[in-house]
């Protein structure tokens, strides 16, 4: 086991991992089962998603202590640490996206890691060229092949972290970003390959597997075609927005509760523990308040019985894509947001 350091060393390393990456994870289109986002990923050497939560010496939210991350443009590292700095919180969670040939750990990574933060890394099967791995390769290949090889070596470096790294392969598999690695069956196929392999190098325990997928998904009744199954799947986890007229839509305005009711009761019926690795709230235009009065909300049910008795973790979307200017998910949208927000991770109120 890789021991914690203390409080003030992790605040620094966090400082420096943030600091080290360069590149801003963009905003996907509308998934192609017209639920939720998808979101394309660059390598995290040159790009990341890092989630904070627990304040250092608070319960974190929840009532049983819920860990709540939130994800931030790699292109701005000063946006984390001032997040750090200003509300007191260390990271509940670090949520990761890496390519297939992504170098890990890096540097960045490794400050993370040493630094004792739980990790929920997902690594997608196209390289930082653009070639996609067939996910019907993985499932079939024999173990001497190239890609089966270059699983392993994931499996193995995740594993020598002793469970502080959370796996998954390819999240929202069902998207428009993951056509193009094949159908639900070959998903399926190439995920029990995975856990098989995992299998031979780890445990649950020191690699646990968290299957990934919409809200849509969950809600529209499909995810059955892509749930790999019980004896393969650790966590059950879900990226969940409320877009209202993000995109141009018209979506009704939905409340955290009712937005994760459709993943929680899955999760429930299967008595698997339920992640939330992104979630987040566009602003109404009409109501300035709207979006800091969602986030209460989740705070709020964040310390539900329900929340604590079967949610992992929670990690907060904090991304405004410049090609969406309508789809602001990110913390600071407005100062009535950030007052939220600080009370979300659990931040002193100002005297």
């Amino acid at each position: 086991m890789h021991r914690r350091p203390s409080s003030a060393a992790r605040r620094r390393l966090l400082s420096l991992a943030v600091a080290v990456s360069l590149t801003a994870v963009a905003c996907g289109a509308v998934g192609a089962n017209g639920g939720d986002q998808a979101t394309d990923e660059v390598p995290f050497a040159e790009g990341s998603r890092v989630g904070t939560g627990a304040r250092a010496g608070a319960a974190p939210s929840g009532a049983d202590g819920v860990p709540v991350g939130v994800a931030v443009k790699g292109s701005d590292p000063d946006t984390l640490a001032e997040l750090v700095d200003t509300t007191g919180v260390e990271p509940g969670v670090v949520r990761v996206f890496a390519r297939w040939d992504t170098p890990f750990p890096g540097d960045n990574h490794r400050a993370l890691l040493d630094a004792g933060y739980p990790i929920h890394l997902s690594v997608r099967p196209r390289t930082d060229g653009g070639v996609t791995i067939p996910w019907a390769e993985l499932a079939t290949a024999p173990d001497d092949d190239r890609r089966i090889v270059e699983l392993r070596a994931w499996l193995e470096t995740v594993a020598a972290y002793d469970g502080q790294i959370r796996f998954t392969l390819n999240h929202e598999p069902e998207t428009t970003d993951s056509a193009a690695n094949g159908t639900a069956e070959d998903f399926v196929g190439a995920w029990r390959r995975m856990v098989e392999i995992r299998d031979e190098v780890a445990d649950a325990e020191t690699v646990p597997a968290v299957f990934v997928i919409t809200r849509g998904t969950y809600a529209n009744g499909s995810v059955d075609r892509w749930y790999p199954g019980d004896d393969v799947v650790d966590l059950i986890g879900v990226d969940a927005y409320n877009w209202y007229t993000c995109q141009g839509t018209d979506r009704a305005w939905i409340d955290p509760e009712p937005l994760l009711a459709p993943a929680l009761a899955f999760a429930v019926e299967r008595g698997k523990p339920l992640a939330v690795g992104e979630i987040g709230s566009t602003e109404d235009p009409t109501d300035p308040s709207r979006k800091a009065d969602w986030i209460d909300a989740l705070a709020a049910y964040l310390h539900t019985e329900a929340a604590a008795e079967h949610i992992a973790f929670v990690a907060w979307f904090s991304v405004h894509d410049r090609g969406w200017p309508d789809c602001n998910w990110a913390y600071d949208s407005s100062p009535l947001s950030i007052e939220a927000f600080s009370r979300l991770l659990g931040a002193p109120a100002d005297d």
